[in-house]
């Protein structure tokens, strides 16, 4: 009998269907998210077609993490309309400005994650639940017809999976392993598969870490990616979620659409250069480019680890005078960790603004944006021209240790430098 990949098994269970890559299959998901800035869209959608209620409104999460702080007349009243809609659907898992924080981050922290689940949402980033061996599966705007009729056709994805092996070195962060490794994937490889880690080097990786890695391949076309769960995963989980956490794993026999294995100990930091996120280069071919913008946050950099790496490098030091740094908590929990630890404290006397946990300026600049000819080095998760502001202004992304050192030097700098290592 053929193995299955955990993608093949998740979908086999939620199906009650013997499934495989290459099936078409209506998965009813065990958990839907939406983000504030699509509510009003969906329930637009769904008053056209004279849908009264949804589906399963125990199902649905919504969180307003996209502009928890409203900052126009026009995001004001979207806030009321959410608030009204999510009412009027008998909505409860309703996470309102202050009381959650990124939508794709806190429900992990809150127990509505766990190994094996299949999740299904409107933002691309829904990805960041493979972290702890969850499936979620981006729809975008067919998310009206999961709200309304509980699923939609998907055909099963194949699986890459990728080995890791090593660990990574000092001043070198999972964002530089996720970057080179899109980088060197590149989209044909991975186009509509999950992307599964495992591999000797995954134990090396937190959970900050794994969120990073699960949230950058589908900037390159898979439908979704995971981390085959491990006792980090139960460690982490069994405090959060109640009953029993089940590890899920690829059969050895399992079909893959190919194995790639990647030597953590190779990685050196890496930037990914305009206008995607794919164009990654080490970061010796773009070192002393002048920056006037930086940002720590998004769903791809949202945890604690992630703070401490950029507090690390800013400790006892000064943002450079030229430069305005954003630092944005994931999630209320990460917040109030960084506060207790003193983390937050080394982004204050150097000089940097924290922002409500969110999205951040990653959302689209609508906080802390980009002028004509300005150059930002940040944690988000998109480098398109225009993302933060002005069309004509540049978007390098990198590790958060990366992007403090450049904060501090005025130009991107290797944080090897910054720390006292063997910088390039």
């Amino acid at each position: 009998m053929a193995g299955k990949t955990i993608a093949e098994k998740i979908l086999s269970r939620v199906t009650g269907q013997d499934v495989s890559a290459g099936d078409i299959v209506y998965p009813e998901p065990e958990l839907v998210t939406v983000h504030d800035w699509y509510v009003v869209n969906f329930d637009k959608a769904l008053r056209e077609l004279g849908v009264e209620r949804l589906h399963d409104p125990d199902r649905v999460l919504i969180s307003t993490d996209h502009e928890p702080v409203a900052v126009s007349p026009q995001a004001v009243a979207r806030q009321q309309q959410v608030r009204e809609i999510v009412g009027r659907y008998g909505i409860t898992h309703f996470f309102d400005a202050g009381r959650g924080g990124h939508g794709h981050v806190f429900p992990i922290e809150l127990g509505y994650v766990k190994p094996g689940m299949f999740i299904e949402a409107y933002d691309v980033h829904v990805t960041n639940y493979g972290a702890v061996g969850a499936l979620g599966i981006p729809v975008v705007v067919e998310i009206t017809e999961v709200l309304a009729c509980g699923s939609v056709w998907l055909r099963v994805p194949d699986t890459v999976r990728v080995n890791l092996t090593g660990s990574l070195g000092p001043g070198i962060g999972a964002r530089d392993a996720a970057q080179k490794l899109i980088g060197d994937l590149g989209a044909a490889l991975v186009d509509y598969s999950v992307v599964e880690f495992g591999g000797p080097g995954l134990p090396s990786i937190d959970l900050a870490g794994r969120h990073t890695l699960c949230n950058t391949p589908i900037d390159i076309g898979a439908k979704s990616a995971l981390i085959e769960p491990d006792q980090q995963t139960l460690d982490y989980l069994e405090p959060r979620v109640e009953g029993t956490v089940e590890l899920i794993a690829s059969d050895s026999n399992a079909t893959f659409r190919a194995v790639v294995d990647y030597d953590l100990d190779a990685i050196e930091p890496q930037v990914a250069v305009p206008p995607t996120p794919d164009c990654v280069v080490g970061i010796s071919e773009v070192a002393g480019r002048t920056i006037h913008h930086a940002f720590i946050g998004s769903c791809a950099a949202a945890n604690l680890a992630d703070l401490r790496a950029a507090a690390e490098v800013l400790e006892g030091r000064k943002i450079h005078p030229g430069v305005r740094f954003i630092v944005t908590p994931g999630t209320q929990e990460v917040m109030a960790a960084a506060q207790a630890e003193g983390v937050l404290r080394h982004f204050i006397e150097a000089g940097a603004m924290i922002t409500q946990p969110g999205c951040g300026p990653c959302a689209g600049g609508r906080i802390g944006g980009l002028a004509s000819g300005e150059v930002s080095i940040n944690t988000g998760t998109r480098n398109d021209y225009g993302r933060l502001g002005a069309p004509d202004s540049e978007i390098y992304l990198a590790s958060s240790a990366t992007v403090a050192a450049s904060a501090v030097a005025g130009r991107i700098t290797d944080p090897r430098e910054v720390m006292g290592g063997a910088g390039g």
